[in-house]
C-alpha cells in the first residue's frame, strides 16, 4: 500500500469526509482492499472530465486512422464486431463503464 492510499476499512470509516474532499477539493483518494484490488475515489465532475478526455483521445485515434487510410498508409479493414475494431485501434473495449 502506498503512503497516500487508505485501506478499505479506514476508507469506509471516513467515507463522508473523503467524498466531501473529492467533491469540494477535487482530492483523489486511493483505496486498497488487497494488492490486486485497488480503486480511486474522485468526484463525479472529475469522472465526467476523464470520460470526455477519453472520448476525445479515442476520436483522435480514429481520425488519425481514417487520415492514414486516405493517404494510402493504412489498408481498409473490415471487422466482425465493435470489440474487434477497438482492439485493432488499441482502444479500450466499449461499454466498460462509460457512456456512449
Amino acid at each position: 500500500m502506498t503512503p497516500d492510499a487508505l485501506g478499505i476499512v479506514e476508507a469506509r470509516n471516513r467515507l463522508g469526509t473523503l467524498v466531501a474532499r473529492a467533491v469540494h477539493g477535487h482530492q483523489v483518494t486511493r483505496i486498497t482492499r488487497s494488492a490486486d484490488e485497488r480503486a480511486v475515489l474522485i468526484s463525479e465532475a472529475d469522472y465526467e472530465e476523464l470520460l470526455r478526455a477519453r472520448h476525445e483521445l479515442e476520436a483522435a485515434r480514429v481520425a488519425a486512422a481514417v487520415a492514414a487510410h486516405e493517404r494510402g498508409e493504412r489498408e481498409m479493414m473490415t471487422y466482425d464486431s465493435k470489440a474487434a475494431l477497438y482492439a485493432a485501434l488499441d482502444l479500450p473495449a466499449s461499454g466498460d463503464g462509460e457512456r456512449s
